[in-house]
């Protein structure tokens, strides 16, 4: 099979279409023949280290027809439909992924490639109401996503819910989540055009986060309350202004730090105003059904920025981290 492999590791990558063996399904798992692939953000962490060891298949997102089914394997048949859930290990609990959690897409070879093998629990039937290309855009982050807005910030009608950095992928997710699950939705940008975007996929309104009074603005616009949840991914500085623009009794959830991994707030901002920060990534299988069956009856669709050949990732690893990237970029696989 093919495989688009980082052959090396830093901060100008480099990746080289291989021939590898064709994956073998072992007990308890399925080989999946991908049709769609999709980059994250994880995958640019990665192959932006020096460390990473190479040559390494990354790819956490994915969406084909089962090619194989392993011995014990009960349910799932030869040519079905499926998405992966990328969340490996996850365990039984919801409140917390077990100690052996992992992601697929390094150590585990991922889904930049023609086939894959991973657990047959991680598979699902693929929506299909999804074209190929928004079923591999929405597993990964459309996962964290969903926790994120359902699980942890608790979207519904009468809840107002801010969604920091909008236009990446998670944040896309995020805002059409909330938006269907009810809830009033309003998002930070540092472009015009990206927040008009984000409008267009349900947003009430947007705010500038560039502008030291958009905490401010966000109280003025909901009557002086503020809302009842932040879902970010900036971390950093960010979190003292996420914390003036949340209500008494409002929750920060975080589920990044592209922009610092440490950040400094005022402790009576969360004790004195009765306010809560909570940390997630990825989600639970349940979660991830959860996700699957509410894309089957949603309207909206995953925001798709670009589509490339496999041939072509080193120009979708480029797209991104272009900053006019809108939505998930994708890779055509067959």
């Amino acid at each position: 099979m093919r495989a688009a492999q980082l052959t090396l590791a830093g901060p100008e990558p480099r990746f080289d279409l291989v021939d590898l063996p064709d994956p073998v399904a072992g007990p308890g798992e399925v080989v999946v023949e991908l049709v769609t692939a999709a980059l994250n953000r994880r995958d640019w962490w990665i192959w932006r280290d020096p460390s990473t060891a190479a040559p390494i298949t990354l790819g956490s997102d994915g969406a084909g027809r089962v090619a194989a089914v392993g011995a014990d394997v009960r349910g799932i048949a030869v040519g079905d439909e499926v998405v992966i859930d990328p969340a490996l290990g996850w365990g039984d609990g919801e409140d917390a992924a077990a100690p052996g959690f992992d992601i697929l897409g390094s150590p585990a070879p991922g889904t930049f490639a023609e086939r894959v093998a991973v657990p047959a629990i991680n598979v699902h039937p693929r929506p299909a109401a999804l074209t190929w290309a928004e079923s591999a855009a929405f597993p990964l982050a459309g996962l964290t996503a969903w926790r994120a807005v359902a699980t942890c910030a608790g979207a519904a009608p009468g809840r107002r819910v801010l969604i920091t950095g909008g236009g990446s992928g998670v944040s896309t997710f995020c805002i059409q989540i909330a938006g269907a699950l009810g809830a009033e939705v309003f998002v930070t940008s540092g472009s015009d055009a990206k927040i008009a975007r984000c409008v267009e996929l349900g947003a009430r309104q947007g705010f500038r986060y560039d502008d030291p009074e958009w905490p401010a603005q966000v109280r003025a616009a909901t009557g002086g309350e503020g809302v009842h949840a932040v879902v970010d991914s900036f971390g950093g500085a960010g979190w003292a202004q996420a914390l003036e623009a949340l209500a008494r009794g409002g929750v920060l959830v975080n589920y990044g730090d592209t922009g610092g991994d440490e950040a400094t707030i005022p402790v009576a901002a969360i004790y004195w105003a009765w306010r809560s920060l909570v940390g997630t990534t990825m989600g639970s299988p349940r979660e991830f059904r959860a996700l699957c069956e509410h894309l089957a009856t949603a309207s909206w669709r995953p925001a798709i920025d670009s589509v490339h050949a496999l041939g072509d990732i080193a120009a979708a690893a480029r797209r991104l981290t272009e900053p006019d990237r809108f939505g998930k970029v994708v890779l055509q696989i067959a």
